[in-house]
C-alpha cells in the first residue's frame, strides 16, 4: 500500500520549505517535503538573495512586506535566524524611468513600506562611494537588504520538522497520479505516494515535470551569472543597489566582497534547458560587470575580480509568479518567480497554505497571480524600469 499524505510539497528550495511549514502550522494534516536531490540544490542555493522591496502591483507589495517582517523576526517566528542583514536598497534610474519609479514607490508605501525618493546629491550623502550625477531620481528603501538563502531554507525546514513534517531527499518526483479529474498522488523514483493535494514548487524543473503528466505552464529556465568583486573598504558601497542606467546590481557580502551582476537581458542572462548546467561565468562577463561598477563607484578601480557563479531563474511571460490552483483538482503551483522567489518566500508559503485551506482572502490576494491567467489572456500588467523588471 502506498504511503499516504494529506499534502505533498514537491521541491526542497526556500518556497517548498515555507509551504511545508505553513501547511503544517495551519494543521492541514500529514505533510511531506519531497526533494529530488538535497535541500537548496536548485535555484535557492545560488541565489544572491537581495530583498529590494520593488513592486509594481498591490499583491507583490503585500507579499514582500509580509516577508520582510518575517526576515526581521525570523527567530521569533521560526525558532532560528535566517541571516537577515539590513543594508538599505537603492534604485537609480534615468529620466525616462522616473515616473515609473515614482509609481513603484507609491505602491510600496500603500502597502505599508518605506520608500523615499532622493535627488542624486541626497543619495550620495547616503552612499559616498557612489556617484549619481547621471540619475534623474533614486529610490531608497532603508529596510532593504539580504538573507542567507541556505540558512533561511534550513530554518523553515527545521520549523516544519518540529511540527511533524518529514523531509525526503534524493527521490525525484516522476509523474502525477490522477483519477476522476483530480490528483491522487505522485510516482517517484522509489515508488508511489498517495496524497489529497500536491503543491509543485520545483523551480526550473516545473515545466518538464508537469508536462510529463499532460499539463502545460509557460515557464522557462534562464541562467543568470553572478560576479564577485573585492574592493578597498573605503571605496566599496555599504548599501545594496540596482543601477538602471549602467544595468547592474550589487550588494555587500561578508569578507569585504560585493556580489554583482547584469540587469541587461542580453548579458549574463541566457535561455537554457534545465540540464544544460551552470558553469562559472566567462572572464569577459566579470570585466563587463566590473567596468560598470567602476563607473558607479570609481574607487573600485583598485578592486579585483573573484570567482563567480551562475544559477537558474525560472521565468514567466509577465515576470510574475504562478501561485494557485492548476487545472486538476487538488494540484497547486508555486513557481515562475522570475527572480523574486527569495524575497517573498515566507509570505508565499503562508498565503498558499491559506488558499489550500479554502480561505477567501488568500484567494482574492493571489487572484492576479493565478496560473490560468495566461490561458485567459490576462497577464499581470507590469512596467519596465530598465532592461529587466525592477
Amino acid at each position: 500500500m502506498a504511503e499516504t499524505y494529506d499534502v505533498i510539497v514537491v521541491g526542497g528550495g526556500v518556497t517548498g520549505a515555507s509551504l511545508a511549514y505553513h501547511l503544517a502550522r495551519r494543521g492541514l494534516g500529514r505533510i511531506l517535503i519531497l526533494e529530488r536531490e538535497t535541500l537548496c540544490a536548485g535555484s535557492t542555493g545560488v541565489s544572491v538573495a537581495s530583498i529590494d522591496l520593488l513592486a509594481h502591483h498591490a499583491t507583490a507589495a503585500e507579499l514582500q512586506l509580509r516577508s520582510l517582517r518575517a526576515f526581521q523576526h525570523s527567530h521569533e517566528l521560526y525558532g532560528d535566524e535566517c541571516g537577515w542583514v539590513e543594508t538599505g536598497m537603492a534604485l537609480l534610474v534615468a529620466p525616462a524611468a522616473a515616473d515609473g519609479l515614482r509609481a513603484v514607490a507609491a505602491t510600496v508605501r500603500a502597502a505599508g513600506g518605506r520608500m523615499d525618493l532622493l535627488s542624486p546629491g541626497e543619495f550620495q550623502a547616503v552612499e559616498p562611494a557612489c556617484v549619481a550625477d547621471d540619475a534623474a531620481v533614486v529610490s531608497w528603501a532603508p529596510e532593504g537588504g539580504y538573507v542567507d538563502p541556505v540558512l533561511l531554507t534550513n530554518t523553515l525546514v527545521n520549523a516544519a520538522r518540529r511540527l511533524g513534517v518529514p523531509l525526503r531527499q534524493g527521490d525525484p518526483a516522476r509523474t502525477l497520479e490522477q483519477a476522476g479529474g483530480r490528483v491522487t498522488g505522485l510516482r517517484t523514483g522509489a515508488g508511489t505516494l498517495a496524497a489529497g493535494a500536491v503543491v509543485v514548487a520545483t523551480g526550473p524543473w516545473t515545466t518538464r515535470f508537469l508536462r510529463a503528466s499532460g499539463l502545460e505552464v509557460p515557464l522557462r529556465p534562464n541562467r543568470h551569472s553572478v560576479a564577485v568583486l573585492a574592493g578597498p573598504a573605503a571605496a566599496s558601497p555599504r548599501i545594496s543597489f540596482l543601477d538602471g542606467l549602467n544595468l547592474i546590481y550589487a550588494r555587500p557580502e561578508s569578507g569585504g566582497l560585493l556580489l554583482c551582476g547584469s540587469l541587461d537581458e542580453a548579458i549574463g542572462n541566457d535561455w537554457v534547458e534545465v540540464e544544460d548546467g551552470c558553469p562559472v561565468p566567462a572572464q569577459d562577463y566579470g570585466y563587463w560587470v566590473a567596468e560598470r561598477m567602476i563607473a558607479r563607484c570609481p574607487g573600485l578601480e583598485q578592486g579585483e575580480l573573484r570567482k563567480g557563479w551562475s544559477g537558474l531563474v525560472t521565468m514567466s511571460p509577465d515576470l510574475q509568479p504562478l501561485l494557485g490552483a492548476l487545472p486538476l483538482a487538488g494540484l497547486y503551483c508555486a513557481a515562475g518567480f522570475s527572480g523574486q522567489g527569495m524575497k517573498i518566500a515566507p509570505a508565499v508559503g503562508e498565503v498558499m497554505a491559506d488558499l489550500i485551506a479554502g480561505d477567501a482572502a488568500a484567494a482574492a490576494l493571489l487572484q492576479p497571480l493565478r496560473p490560468a491567467r495566461f490561458a485567459e489572456g490576462a497577464p499581470v500588467p507590469t512596467a519596465k524600469l530598465f532592461g529587466t523588471l525592477g
